[in-house]
């Protein structure tokens, strides 16, 4: 099954949809760059419910997959849309879902990268032709080869050169000869450069190979850093959905002290017997069947409570009470229910008022005859002290909360431990590396996970970095210095202590005329780790030269030319490093 890669929808209220909260959970993931076996992997989910729920979601319209930009589908078209994604569209290597064409080259639901100012410049080119230059230009290198001829990357060579043969003639020189094109004859030759390269490229099998092989190395270095950068957003999401689904179970209104996962029925009667004590002293008095029905003489409606049965089997009596018809238990209801239950079922009164108003009390009025307490009913003290019977409701309630919780941590752990495991024994360093992050952030006080996580975070960061080695390498022998440069860079973030990947930084940044500053930092670092290099020390100095230090290259030329010695190759090197030291203008 061809990998799929989800993107977030912009502009859509997440906020309206129905979502369960493993689909929240996934859709709070989708980065645009993970595919759906890289998103199984980070939630814990089965392959088969990731693909489940991301079909949920883009029939929400909450994301987009294999390249959609436009509205959602409508329900009827569900089933359709299923029955669809068996047979996904061919996508670019690297997981990147290819145009349909020439015209897909502009995408229309992508901001312009381009400052708009430069459509104003007086050339001999119509709007329309100055916008798809200037797009294109600035988005050559997010493009594959197969994106920018539009074709996918299962195409032959017959239509690798058609797509290309459509292609070309928009962008060859030729097709502006003397037009006044002024910034736009740099770009459009560009461009023309880039097709031409896609085009040898595609068409020769051993470059092909190599090429597909730099974009599935690409693709799982992003899939990679994703995973290992985004743990710390994983670790407060999972502690965060850990406490609300306790505080949930323990917040229902039809099992106020039930714990989780167990029906009321189920419980025993010790488990029982401290429930029923919480709910007599912390629950409303609910009304009398005959509360609000004329009395048998004809009086007016009497207003009752219900007081609690006897343990051993009397009735239930009412009682004169002033407390009104509670309405049905709305959300801010249930808190507030929660919250009592957390104090003893004290309701703390406004400031200023007396004690004994701001306790649930029962009161009758002063003409009537106050009538005892049923036996085994739980008594509320006036002025807001907590009876010793409420005082054990309580605690106990604390404790099947915390028991919960516990129960709850130790279940994510064990789940993401194992998860951790079952990526190691296939090798994804990064899985199991953001697994066991989660997994040890939720047991700080086991030393042995500790242990395993820190030893996974190390092989994760070598892994990382033997694979953007191999994207450096491909980069640089194509002449894409600035990225070369980027991914020798992040080779050195696992390898802190690589000279050789710290002297590729530093080359690829001149060769790219970036920053020298930048080249002269990691050179130095270079020669640092092995001050015996003679090819170390004519980077630094090369590196110097362009920063415009010449003392200090004159001084790495000539502990350079020590450690050469007789050595006639390394002096060579020396030389010919001069002589690349007077292009950059540094007389050295």
């Amino acid at each position: 099954m061809t990998l799929r890669v989800p993107r977030p929808k912009p502009g859509y209220d997440v906020k309206s949809l129905p979502l369960k909260p493993a689909d929240a959970f996934l859709l709070s993931r989708i980065d645009g760059v993970l595919t759906d076996r890289d998103l199984s992997l980070i939630t814990g989910m089965s392959h088969g419910d990731t693909v489940d729920a991301l079909r949920r979601l883009r029939d929400f319209g909450a994301i987009l997959l294999d390249g959609e930009s436009g509205p959602p589908p409508q329900r009827g078209a569900a089933d359709g849309a299923r029955r669809g994604a068996d047979t996904e569209r061919p996508m670019a290597s690297g997981g990147e879902p290819f145009p349909l064409g020439r015209d897909a080259l502009q995408q229309a639901d992508s901001p312009p990268l381009y400052d708009p100012a430069e459509l104003d410049e007086p050339v001999e080119l119509a709007p329309e032709r100055k916008r798809r230059i200037l797009d294109l230009y600035y988005r050559l290198e997010d493009l594959s080869h197969y994106a920018l001829l539009g074709v996918a990357d299962q195409a032959d060579k017959k239509q690798i050169k058609s797509a290309y043969y459509q292609l070309a003639p928009e962008f060859h020189p030729d097709t502006y000869f003397r037009k006044q094109l002024g910034s736009y004859k740099q770009k459009i030759e560009a461009i023309f450069t880039r097709i031409t390269l896609a085009h040898d490229t595609l068409t020769s099998k051993q470059r092909r190979a190599e090429y597909d092989a730099y974009l599935e190395q690409t693709h799982k270095n992003r899939a990679m850093a994703a995973l290992i950068e985004q743990t710390p957003r994983d670790i407060a999401t999972i502690t965060t959905a850990v406490d609300a689904s306790v505080r949930a179970a323990f917040a229902d209104p039809r099992d106020l002290v039930g714990s989780p996962g167990r029906y009321s029925s189920e419980r025993t009667p010790a488990e029982q017997a401290p429930a029923a004590a919480f709910v007599r002293a912390a629950a409303p008095a609910q009304p009398s069947p005959e509360a609000s029905s004329p009395d048998r003489a004809g009086g007016p409606a009497r207003s009752a409570a219900v007081i609690a049965p006897d343990p051993g089997g009397a009735p239930a009596r009412s009682a004169a009470a002033t407390t009104p018809v509670a309405p049905a238990a709305s959300a801010k209801d249930r808190r507030e229910m929660f919250a009592r239950k957390l104090t003893g079922g004290l309701r703390r009164g406004p400031a200023g008022a007396p004690a004994a108003a701001s306790a649930a009390t029962i009161t009758a009025p002063a003409a009537a005859v106050a009538t005892a307490p049923a036996a085994g009913a739980v008594s509320r003290p006036p002025g807001g002290v907590r009876s010793p019977e409420s005082m054990r409701a309580v605690d106990a309630l604390k404790a099947r909360y915390d028991s919960a919780r516990n129960e709850a941590v130790r279940n994510q752990i064990a789940r993401y431990s194992e998860a951790a495991r079952a990526a190691l024994e296939r090798n994804d360093y990064a899985s199991a590396a953001n697994a066991y992050r989660i997994a040890a952030s939720l047991a700080p006080e086991d030393d042995a996970l500790q242990k395993a996580s820190a030893d996974v975070q190390r092989l994760a960061a070598v892994a990382l970095a033997d694979g953007y080695l191999k994207q450096a390498q491909y980069e640089a022998q194509n002449g894409r210095w600035v990225e070369a440069a980027l991914s020798y860079a992040k080779v050195c973030n696992g390898r802190p202590d690589d000279a050789g990947a710290h002297e590729r930084v530093a080359y690829a940044t001149l060769q790219a005329g970036e920053n020298t500053r930048r080249a002269v930092e990691f050179a130095r670092r270079a020669v640092e780790l092995v001050p015996s290099s003679v090819e170390y020390r004519l980077t630094l100095a090369l590196s110097y030269a362009a920063a415009g230090l010449a003392k200090s290259a004159n001084g790495e030329f000539d502990r350079a030319a020590e450690l050469a010695g007789n050595d006639a190759r390394l002096r060579g090197l020396i030389a010919q490093a001069r002589d690349q030291a007077k292009r950059y203008g540094k007389q050295v």
